[in-house]
């Protein structure tokens, strides 16, 4: 036992012989360097958040900046009762619980396939990669393209089957699980 607290206090004498080695003009240094990027940090992130929280207390309106006026919870209670924004955040949380698992297993399963010596793995290093080089605009473009529903490659295979024309990004119950899979496989290259 007295071993252990032997070993405590050489640890513990180490940290603190660890921490005087620093001068104070190297902190005053380090302080100096940070401090541009904590300016610019609290400028441009906490300032906005602190404001942005502030507006929620008011009935502040763009066009009328001085005609604000502190209204105190209402807009959290109004917001609360909205059913938009409730259906809204719930879409997310579905979303998050489908896309989550299922970028992650194609990314598990592309990166086991393009580390196997099989052919056509270069099929797949394409598929791992394009989400990585392409813009999300570029990456929105084609999927719309090919989920139209008049004429999309994915409803042109479709109908090669005898599959009728889906409506895939304008009708809700085909619209989230569409997305979901746009984005699973734009995500799952990183």
């Amino acid at each position: 036992m007295k071993r252990g607290i032997k070993r405590f206090v050489k640890i513990r004498n180490l940290n603190d012989q660890h921490k005087k080695q620093y001068k104070k003009s190297e902190i005053f240094y380090a302080y100096g360097f940070l401090s541009p990027a904590m300016i610019l940090a609290f400028l441009f992130i906490v300032f906005p958040i602190l404001i942005a929280f502030s507006y929620g207390f008011t009935d502040y309106y763009l066009l009328k900046p001085d005609e604000k006026q502190f209204i105190g919870l209402r807009n959290f209670v109004r917001m609360a009762s909205d059913d938009v924004l409730i259906k809204s955040f719930f879409n997310t949380v579905q979303f998050v619980i489908l896309v989550v698992p299922l970028q992650l297993s194609m990314a598990l399963i592309l990166a086991l396939i393009i580390n196997q010596k099989v052919r056509g793995v270069g099929f797949f290093r394409t598929a791992y990669f394009a989400p990585a080089v392409l813009s999300l605009v570029v990456i929105s473009i084609l999927w719309t393209v090919m989920l139209n529903p008049n004429n999309g490659l994915i409803n042109q295979l479709l109908s090669d089957f005898g599959i009728p024309k889906q409506p895939f990004l304008s009708s809700a119950d085909q619209a989230m699980y569409s997305i979901v899979a746009i984005s699973a496989w734009s995500g799952c290259g990183y």
